[in-house]
């Protein structure tokens, strides 16, 4: 039975985050494909209105002209979105249980790779929850320039807006982005065709002509003019500024058992899906940003510059574009919110974070892990100023040292899938090779990145893995501590292993009806029974023991401890020491009441010292503590009464049962510290 503040707290959860789920229904709360590519794919697909953008912010340190560098960059990008995708369909195949970075490098490389891969995500998908809300924002922002200004509180409702919806359940979290996600894949797309439609008529900005710029037909002197300020290191770091094109390519991979049955060949489809769209919808957006001649420019982003040239400032379909822009980078965070429970259910499983990471909420997801999540991007949001250029420098560099590693470990992976079988290498040579060139071109690509952005942000992400790899071995180390520990206690003799009698210690807060229903309890415990005040005030303590009657409290004595420095807890710990020390071979059970009332939002009024008893006390040797909910009715003040009570073992062997019922009409005066 639930007391009325359970009752209602309960109550409140359901009608916020929907009724609880049975663990057994989990596999009703699997996805399709269709609401795969929304939960899973949109972090990947939404970095295309950005990744052009964040390319060209580099190229322009050149000169305007240089931003026509974005075509080739952003070719180079498109390839490797096709090696590195194929590499992760291998890596489903492989793993069909789910086959994240940290798994796959886990198994194939050791553990220590495993965790650099491990902590290397969770900084990206942080950053990724960080950067999605940040880039939503700035798309409100173009198209609302009044809002400008608030970004930073925006990007928090943002960030806790989908932490909310994710904790409702996944089911519900794929329903919710469906249609933003499909909105904007079929918006983007409309706009890229009717775009080119344009280009195929000659409607190029008149600035800009596509091929010119690079010396076809008559514009070889534009050319020399601007490649003489574009230098390697530059397009190297306009290329790696592009890559956040790729992150969350591998989220798919690591969730393969959240898809329906049969649950490989949704993820391989979900995957190929995925990754056709986001080398479409990037290859189109810098197309016609060089042929519109968009560049990037405070106030208004390069996808809002090229929906004004291809439907007009004014039209509609250009607001349709930038609502479901806004949208999609909005809930580009939820793929993040969808795989770092995951992961870090995973790390933590293995001992190198706290356990309860591995636990399911009341609707089947990770509640501590969105949380945490949730917490840590909004850190970042205030930190950074809820700029996506001051975020940028920091993104890609954890995605792909994971990228690294993973397809690294495919390779030992088929390596080893050779020698168990005895068969040739080469029965897995596609593998190999696919798997081979994505771990070499991803290590490419970390590398420049490390380099090129070193000094404009990425050293924090340098630093803080190492740093989050100590924290892991910290907790593993405990875990490992505590284990020893608790073994030890089959050799270790504890005081109460030889209890030859019970003596119950009952505290008392005033003099009230709640004394004689914790007797009633204590009775039935031990015959030996002591009630206890700790008097802060010495006139209460002379008041009480005056009033305290033997007879009718069955001759059980009242020992009033006195508390000079108004301390309640000390005067108590220092008498339950006494006690041990004097009866060695007696296990003390202290009893609490606290008070349970029918108004949740009244529990500050009372059990301020119980709490202070409870965080104090559970450390005493020898002493098992008890305590006694009183659910008291306060629906009506004449009627007010203790409608029953329960008790539970807080150590020792926890309990739980209704013992009796409160059948006194008069009111009952209780005190502040009951």
């Amino acid at each position: 039975m639930f007391g009325p503040t359970s009752v209602r707290v309960r109550r409140f959860k359901r009608l916020l985050f929907g009724p609880p789920k049975r663990t057994d229904q989990q596999h009703l709360e699997r996805l399709s494909v269709a609401s795969g590519l929304a939960v899973f794919s949109a972090d990947g697909l939404s970095s295309v209105a950005y990744a052009t953008e964040e390319i060209m912010w580099v190229l322009m340190a050149a000169g305007t002209a240089a931003a026509a560098y974005s075509l080739p960059v952003g070719l180079g990008i498109v390839a490797l979105v096709m090696i590195v995708a194929a590499s992760y369909t291998q890596t489903i195949h492989a793993y069909p249980s789910g086959g994240g970075s940290y798994i796959v490098s886990k198994d194939n490389l050791g553990i220590k790779a495993g965790l650099v891969a491990g902590a290397s995500l969770l900084v990206d998908y942080v950053l990724t929850v960080a950067v999605s809300a940040a880039a939503g924002v700035a798309a409100i922002t173009s198209a609302v320039p009044s809002l400008r200004g608030q970004e930073v509180v925006l990007s928090l409702i943002v960030i806790w807006l989908i932490a909310w919806v994710n904790l409702r359940g996944v089911r519900e979290s794929g329903a919710i982005f469906a249609v933003p996600t499909y909105g904007f894949i079929l918006s983007i797309l409309a706009m890229i065709v009717f775009g080119l439609i344009r280009a195929a008529a000659g409607d190029w900005h008149p600035a800009v002509s596509p091929w010119s710029a690079f010396g076809i037909g008559g514009g070889s002197q534009a050319f020399r003019q601007m490649a003489n300020g574009v230098t390697l290191f530059l397009l190297l770091r306009a290329f790696s500024s592009g890559c956040t094109a790729l992150t969350g390519l591998e989220a798919i991979s690591n969730g393969v058992q959240a898809f329906r049955a049969p649950e490989t060949r949704n993820a391989v489809r979900t995957m190929g899906l995925e990754r056709t769209l986001l080398y479409t919808m990037f290859a189109g957006i810098t197309i016609l940003a060089f042929g519109f001649g968009a560049v990037p420019k405070e106030g208004e982003t390069v996808v809002s510059q090229v929906a004004r040239e291809v439907f007009g400032g004014t039209g509609v379909f250009y607001y349709i574009v930038q609502a479901t822009t806004a949208m999609i980078l909005l809930l580009a965070a939820n793929t993040a919110y969808a795989d770092f429970p995951r992961l870090s259910g995973f790390i933590a499983r293995d001992g190198y974070l706290p356990r309860r990471l591995t636990n399911r909420g009341d609707t089947l997801v990770f509640n501590s892990g969105i949380l945490l999540l949730a917490g840590l991007a909004s850190a970042l949001i205030v930190l950074f100023r809820g700029s996506t250029h001051l975020l940028i420098p920091l993104y890609a560099v954890g995605v792909f040292a994971a990228f690294t590693l993973s397809q690294t470990g495919m390779v030992v992976h088929w390596v080893k899938q050779a020698r168990q079988r005895a068969e040739s290498i080469w029965r897995h040579g596609w593998s190999l090779f696919l798997n081979g060139l994505g771990a070499l071109l991803s290590g490419t690509v970390l590398v420049v990145i490390a380099v090129t952005k070193f000094t404009h942000g990425a050293w924090i992400v340098l630093v803080l893995i190492p740093l989050i790899l100590a924290y892991f071995t910290y907790v593993h180390r405990y875990y490992a501590r505590f284990r020893e520990s608790v073994e030890g206690l089959l050799h270790e003799h504890l005081p109460m292993d030889d209890a030859k009698a019970v003596k119950v210690v009952m505290t008392i807060g005033g003099l009230s009806p709640v004394i004689d229903h914790s007797l009633r309890v204590a009775r039935r415990i031990s015959k030996d029974i002591t009630a206890v005040y700790v008097a802060a005030e010495p006139d209460l303590g002379e008041k009480y023991q005056k009033k305290w009657d033997l007879r009718r409290h069955g001759g059980v004595p009242l020992v009033v401890l006195p508390s000079p420095y108004r301390d309640v807890v000390g005067p108590l710990q220092t008498y339950l020491g006494q006690v041990h020390r004097e009866h060695p071979e007696t296990l003390i059970n202290l009893l609490i009441p606290a008070v349970v009332t029918s108004e949740p939002f009244d529990d500050y009024l009372h059990n301020g010292t119980v709490d202070q008893m409870l965080r104090e006390l559970r450390y005493a040797e020898g002493v098992v503590i008890t305590v006694i909910p009183f659910f008291v009715n306060m629906s009506s003040a004449r009627n007010c009464r203790i409608t029953h009570f329960r008790f539970v073992l807080l150590q020792g062997k926890r309990t739980g049962s209704n013992v009796g019922s409160q059948k006194r009409s008069r009111t009952p005066d209780l005190q502040a510290g009951v």
